[in-house]
């Protein structure tokens, strides 16, 4: 079926009429839904509608495509099995910046690898010029499907004309607005016009009907952007193909209706081709490195002042846990004295470290051995400070209680460690591809982090803690999201029933009653909160 499609003379048509179906599925999805189990759903669907209609686009599949797609639904689950408002946001923007790389990657005019950092610039371009330019091949084979029985020259009529009423609109806008201002009979007689307009807004069927027409055209512009991409001037000149007079083909089969008030043939805007766009020759330069000398210059001052600073830490670091602190210091002025500072100097370290490793100039075995050393101190001073950081982040926490900006300040510096123990490995191997790495572990713990049930885990902290000092904040612990009201429930029914009263009054305030809720916005983390807050009210 997919290869009759590709091989379909109405194969725009088809794909135009797909993405209308698809639209009709995201508005009964979100319209006027929270999200929930509607968000997996409509990233399956969009990954399929892909697949169907874009596939001789594709280039063959890799295990980068198989993680990245793993990802991508990982994340896109955690809208229903997790309530957390913070991840819902991050993952909102997240979720679709993944998959818009990731079909760059699969389907670009540019066949660029998933590490390159053009890979961003080449999804820009598809999103927004490619996509647009597609908004009038939408009007285009609307003219072809609906004026079959008419002649060239007619449709030709009919296609300006709709370009003349779409040119005309913000023209129409400005001049009823200054002509409203200039006769006051005039801006009377129009003020009648926006409570009929008011009132056709909120006609039932109205609002979905726009949602559909509008993300459906987006749909397909997005898609037919990757099946006739546009080719720019700069890049014809540029690219060897054209250099030697070679001219583009048109697949007689894809039937890409393109008008555009500029002739394509004239401009060279357009190339009809199917097939991926050949890269432009590169050409054999030296890429750019640093002297290992100047290199090694800088790594040496700098490891003097860290192996100073980490000889003064040494002094208080390791008995700060069991009470040593510095002179007239209380755990929390500790605590909070350089926490930042030691965290901006790891990441100024990571710069340092990526630039030695990929862009410094090979030197001779003993250059490399003293290269290799200096890099190693430097690692190892960032891991102490990074240590230093960790404690009098606990420290702190031991004196205050747990909250989201600890815990994800806490799972940062783990991935900080991990990205340190990476380039200590890159160091002594070679071959360890640095950036490729750092993508697939950011990646992975950002996942990790959703899955780890923070706020499920915050709760358990701060319990242990009140089981040690006495103190806890029941007001924040009754402020959590949904995935620990379950723990919640079952510590104020045991130990502090104060928090009961707390929980009660921050349902009656969110009004967290699924039952009025349509399947689309089911969520597992406030259905299983459902069900415990009704057991808490009768108990």
């Amino acid at each position: 079926m997919i290869d009759k499609i590709m091989a379909s003379p109405h194969r725009a048509l088809i794909t135009l009429l797909s993405a209308w179906m698809l639209a009709i599925i995201h508005q009964y999805l979100f319209y006027g839904n929270e999200i929930g189990v509607s968000y997996p759903i409509f990233v399956i669907l969009f990954y399929v509608f892909m697949y169907l209609y874009a596939r001789d686009r594709m280039r063959s599949f890799k295990f980068i495509d198989a993680f990245v797609a793993a990802v991508v639904l990982l994340l896109s689950l955690t809208f229903l099995l997790y309530d957390n408002e913070l991840l819902y946001v991050l993952n909102f923007l997240v979720v679709p910046g993944v998959v818009i790389l990731h079909m760059t990657y699969l389907m670009g005019r540019k066949q660029k690898q998933w590490w390159e950092i053009g890979l961003i610039g080449t999804a820009i371009d598809h999103l927004l010029p490619q996509a647009i330019r597609h908004w009038g091949t939408v009007a285009a084979i609307a003219v072809r499907a609906g004026g079959r029985g008419m002649g060239k020259s007619q449709k030709t009529v009919v296609f300006k004309v709709l370009i003349g009423l779409v040119a005309s609109l913000p023209i129409l806008i400005v001049v009823v607005a200054l002509l409203s201002s200039a006769d006051g009979v005039f801006d009377q007689y129009l003020a009648g016009f926006p409570e009929w307009l008011n009132q056709l807004a909120f006609t039932p069927g109205i609002p979905r009907i726009i949602w559909i027409i509008i993300a459906g055209v987006l749909l397909f512009g997005y898609t037919w952007g990757f099946i006739q991409p546009m080719q720019y001037e700069a890049e014809k000149r540029a690219n060897a193909h054209w250099k030697n007079g070679a001219v583009s083909t048109v697949d007689k089969r894809d039937h890409t209706y393109i008008f555009s008030p500029v002739g394509p043939a004239t401009e060279g805007q357009v190339t009809n081709k199917i097939t991926p766009e050949p890269e432009r020759p590169a050409v054999q330069r030296e890429p750019f490195r640093l002297d290992p000398i100047i290199v090694g210059t800088m790594l040496i001052v700098i490891n003097v002042v860290y192996v100073l600073f980490v000889l003064v830490q040494f002094s208080y670091l390791f008995g700060a846990g069991e009470g040593h602190l510095p002179v007239d210091l209380s755990y929390a002025e500790y605590a909070r004295s350089g926490f930042a500072e030691l965290i901006l100097v790891t990441g100024i370290n990571f710069f340092i470290l990526i630039v030695a490793l990929q862009f410094t100039r090979p030197s001779g075995r003993a250059g490399s051995i003293v290269h290799q050393v200096l890099l190693l101190i430097l690692v190892s001073c960032s891991a102490i400070m990074l240590y230093s950081a960790f404690m009098r982040l606990n420290l702190y926490e031991q004196a205050y209680g747990y909250t989201y900006i600890r815990f994800l300040v806490h799972a940062f510096m783990i991935f900080l460690a991990l990205l340190l123990l990476i380039a200590g490995l890159r160091i002594r191997y070679t071959s360890i591809p640095l950036i490729r790495c750092y993508i697939v572990l950011a990646l992975t713990a950002y996942v990790a982090v959703n899955y780890v049930g923070m706020d499920n885990r915050i709760a358990e902290l701060n319990i242990e803690r009140y089981h040690q000092t006495g103190n806890i904040d029941a007001t924040y612990l009754a402020s959590l999201s949904a995935d620990a009201v379950p723990l919640l429930r079952a510590f104020a029914l045991e130990e502090y029933p104060d928090l009961k009263r707390e929980m009660l009054e921050r349902q009656a305030y969110l009004e967290m009653d699924t039952s009025a809720r349509s399947w689309p916005s089911y969520n597992v983390a406030r259905h299983r909160a459902e069900l415990e807050m009704s057991k808490l009210r009768t108990e």
